[in-house]
């Protein structure tokens, strides 16, 4: 166990960590706001304690990275900057200690489940909120190995441990450029945003923690009605598409960019995502109106894309109490949480690939009943899928489901109603944030018990690391590799 690596990969977060909160504490010095004393002492903490670890471990960054390094770094490093994070929370005295932890968990992990109540609260603490997400949304390893130099041949064990999808996929032949193009992508469609918010009439402030929050598809807002609090069409629909290209594929964007035109329209995952969010919403919108819950189709329609695009993404923006829809649309929400974005997005979820490869799996088996000497190989854009990736996806499915039970059990005992522990969890494991009945999209996870949280904490960084990454140290198998 290499654990000078270790700490020099804690070292490089921390140091991150607090380059954020002095950015953050710039902003509050713009506004005139109180908090900016605390944000300059919790950016003097990380950078006192991270810049000498940082000089003291600095030779172990080309050291190699093996398999145990790769997933506990990953997991290491989310711990750390949370609890980093959660410093101007408690300095600011906006949470206790347990609710600063929890804030912040749910910022990094880009959950956006919160327990902040009042929102009236100073420029730069706010902004702080909203860039954890941002931070989290591409990845604080992606961007460790973006920055840094190579780090021995292992590396792909911290880029595998923290990027979602089946197998994480190289744009380049070098896994540094791969990590610094994948965050190119990402600021260069954040500034996009940005301004194009800002051009159909929200203000700097707002135009920039609500891309942090959009690209991140973490949800966070600085405002209590969340986007319903615009009212605005324009400000919708641009927050929609940009929802949809952060729940995509960004190596698909790379593509594009590379002159491949038509590898997004060639992309099954892709496709069946777009065909997933464009039937639900339809599905949705057409209840709504069924119901009687919605004035007029355009507003029935309105409603049912934003959230359901909200929610597929794992975005967890609002502009409705979806709480207040009938059955059949809470549960169509309640399935998109689980399926989420496409692999290598910044969405959460099991995603589209591995579901599609469970229906292809599926279907091939009912061919293998009816021809039992027929070889049905399993394919993916015309390229056969591995039986190994088949098991792991499918090891990975039964894994999920079965923390999702425990979880549901676990928070039930702090006695909530079995809807709001089932919604929470899954909220939470799929890193969406709002859910149903106590913690739907109006409420927030303040009232739940301090149990309750410290599991739905649990969930977050498990979900956001896709599992493997938490439970693979609690095995006999990974320490006698």
């Amino acid at each position: 166990m290499n654990l000078r690596f270790l700490s020099y990969l804690a070292a490089v977060v921390t140091v991150v960590v607090g380059v954020g909160m002095f950015a953050s504490a710039v902003v509050s010095a713009a506004y005139g706001d109180s908090d900016l004393v605390a944000l300059l002492i919790s950016g003097a903490v990380c950078l006192v304690i991270g810049a000498p670890a940082y000089l003291l471990t600095r030779k172990a960054r080309v050291a190699y990275i093996g398999f145990r390094e790769g997933f506990l770094g990953v997991t290491a490093a989310w711990i750390v900057a949370t609890v980093l994070g959660a410093i101007p929370f408690v300095l600011t005295g906006i949470f206790g200690p347990l609710d600063a932890l929890f804030e912040s968990m749910s910022g990094f992990t880009t959950t956006g489940a919160s327990v902040l109540s009042d929102y009236d609260q100073p420029h730069g603490i706010m902004f702080w909120r909203s860039l954890t997400q941002w931070y989290g949304g591409m990845g604080i390893v992606a961007l460790f190995i973006a920055l840094l130099p190579a780090t021995g041949g292992g590396a792909i064990r911290l880029f595998a441990a923290e990027a979602p999808g089946p197998s994480p996929e190289r744009m380049t032949p070098r896994l540094r450029d791969t990590a610094k193009r994948l965050w190119y992508i990402y600021v260069g469609l954040s500034v996009v945003e940005v301004l194009i918010l800002m051009a159909v009439g929200l203000g700097p402030f707002s135009a920039i923690t609500h891309t942090f929050t959009t690209m991140a598809t973490g949800g966070f807002s600085p405002e209590a009605a969340s986007i319903g609090a615009y009212d605005s069409w324009s400000v919708e629909l641009v927050i929609v598409v940009f929802m949809v290209l952060a729940g995509g594929n960004f190596a698909l964007y790379f593509a594009l960019l590379s002159g491949r035109r038509r590898a997004i329209l060639r992309d099954p995952e892709f496709r069946l995502y777009i065909g997933i969010l464009v039937v639900s919403t339809c599905l949705i919108a057409a209840s709504l109106m069924i119901a009687g819950s919605a004035a007029g189709v355009a507003q029935a329609f309105r409603e049912a894309m934003f959230q359901t695009v909200s929610i597929q993404t794992t975005t967890g923006f609002a502009t409705a109490d979806f709480e207040a829809w009938n059955s059949f649309a809470k549960l169509v929400l309640v399935l998109l949480m689980f399926i989420g974005g496409c692999a290598g997005s910044t969405a959460g979820g099991v995603k589209v690939v591995r579901l599609l490869l469970l229906g292809k799996n599926a279907n091939g088996f009912l061919k293998k009943e009816v021809h039992p000497h027929a070889v049905i190989p399993v394919k993916l854009g015309g390229r056969v899928v591995p039986h190994h990736i088949l098991a792991a996806v499918l090891g990975l499915f039964c894994l999920w489901v079965a923390v999702f039970i425990v979880g549901t059990l676990l928070l039930s005992m702090t006695g909530e109603s079995l809807v709001t522990s089932a919604s929470a969890v899954a909220a939470t494991l799929n890193v969406v944030g709002p859910g149903l009945e106590g913690v739907g999209p109006m409420a927030n996870y303040a009232g739940i018990a301090p149990f309750g949280k410290l599991v739905l904490m649990g969930l977050m960084l498990v979900g956001r690391l896709e599992l493997l990454a938490v439970f693979l140290p609690l095995t006999r198998a990974f320490w006698s590799r």
